[in-house]
C-alpha cells in the first residue's frame, strides 16, 4: 500500500547566512498522490495542496521542515518539485493509537 519512499528532515537553526540548517534525513515508506485539495494550512488559512503524502510513521511536521521526494516519482529534477513546501499535516489515530501521518504539499 505504500510503495514510495520519502526523506524527511527536521529544521534546525538558522546559519550566519540566513539559511536553515536541517537534521539527519529519516526515510519513510509512503504513498504519494498527486491531487488538488483544499486544506487548512499551518497558518490557519485555506490553501490548495497539490500532493497528499500518506506516511508510514508518525511525523510531527512543521512548515519549516524539509521533505525530499524521489525524482523518479516526479519525473522532474527541479528543486521545488523535489523539496515541495509542507502546507499542512495531520495525524489520525485509531483504536490502537497514532501510527500514520498525512502531509499536504504545495
Amino acid at each position: 500500500m505504500m510503495p514510495d519512499v520519502i526523506g524527511y528532515q527536521v529544521a534546525g537553526a538558522v546559519d550566519s547566512y540566513g539559511g536553515t540548517t536541517y537534521g539527519t534525513v529519516t526515510n519513510y515508506r509512503a504513498r504519494i498522490i498527486g491531487e488538488q485539495k483544499l486544506i487548512t494550512s499551518f497558518a490557519g488559512t485555506e490553501v490548495t495542496s497539490n500532493q497528499t503524502v500518506y506516511v508510514d510513521g508518525v511525523i510531527v511536521a512543521q512548515p519549516t521542515d524539509q521533505i525530499t521526494l524521489s525524482t523518479s516519482l516526479l519525473n522532474s529534477s527541479e528543486d521545488s518539485a523535489i523539496h515541495p513546501i509542507i502546507l499542512g499535516a495531520k495525524r489520525i489515530p485509531d483504536q490502537f493509537g497514532t501510527h500514520h501521518s498525512t502531509l499536504y504539499l504545495g
